[in-house]
């Protein structure tokens, strides 16, 4: 059966130290800062029983409270700098609110600098995930850089010898299609992260596919001028659609 609201918390990872772009987690985008647009297009979804962040900043707790989510606990010091992982961050939040006894059947984790993920992706993954019986699923774009195609270069020389010396002339339709994660989503059996500490069961792992416009990802001041730029292209299109 799929997964109910009431088996699945998502949580948002927001902290305030982040280098390459500062203070990224509040940059304003289509009116609200990323932290408040993660948080209403987890509530908007419906699917799910608690909307919590996890964060060590005052300003991202409010800026999620004021969307609608829940900040129940400041994530430490520990937990907040440049090497804390994404399972630490989760693992930490399932902790702080009581443990196994008190977490609910499946977690979501989903990114505040993913500002394309919308409640209808967020649906459709949920779905996948449970209708396909997986225990870790993550959401992919598609890739068109081959290794079949790719070099290795010596430094010194600048000599170059390819991966694949066969693969190097395939045509693109005859190499299998290959997919990398984007960072959107990632859902996972609330017991699996706690007794493996992963957010990967690789028997039982699943693929959320996202075209690649969906699947920006804001790091840097190029990453977030594009995600801009295609939202304004949507609106320009959605303007146009509707004369």
């Amino acid at each position: 059966m799929p997964q109910t609201a009431v088996e699945t918390w998502a949580i948002i990872p927001a902290r305030g130290g982040s280098k390459r772009l500062r203070r990224k987690n509040l940059l304003p985008f289509d009116g609200r800062p990323l932290v408040g647009r993660a948080v209403a297009t987890a509530l908007a979804s419906g699917c799910f029983a608690r909307v919590l962040v996890s964060t060590d900043d005052e300003e991202i707790a409010g800026a999620a409270i004021q969307a609608g989510g829940e900040v129940p606990f400041m994530r430490p010091a520990v937990l907040s700098g440049d090497t804390a992982s994404s399972v630490d961050v989760l693992l930490h939040a399932v902790t702080a609110l009581g443990g196994k006894d008190s977490a609910p059947a499946t977690i979501a984790l989903i990114q505040a600098t993913s500002p394309l993920l919308t409640c209808e992706h967020v649906r459709a993954a949920l779905k996948l995930f449970s209708d396909s019986g997986f225990v870790s699923l993550s959401s992919m774009k598609e890739v068109n850089q081959y290794p079949e195609w790719m070099f290795r270069v010596e430094e010194k020389s600048g000599r170059a010898m390819p991966e694949s010396p066969g693969g190097i002339v395939a045509a693109a339709s005859s190499l299998p299609r290959r997919y990398i994660e984007n960072g959107a989503i990632y859902l996972v059996q609330t017991a699996w992260l706690l007794a493996e500490k992963s957010l990967y069961n690789f028997s039982r792992h699943g693929c959320y596919v996202m075209s690649g416009a969906d699947s920006i990802d804001i790091d840097t001041e190029e990453d977030f001028a594009q995600a801009q730029f295609e939202l304004a292209r949507r609106c320009q299109s959605d303007q146009k659609n509707s004369i």
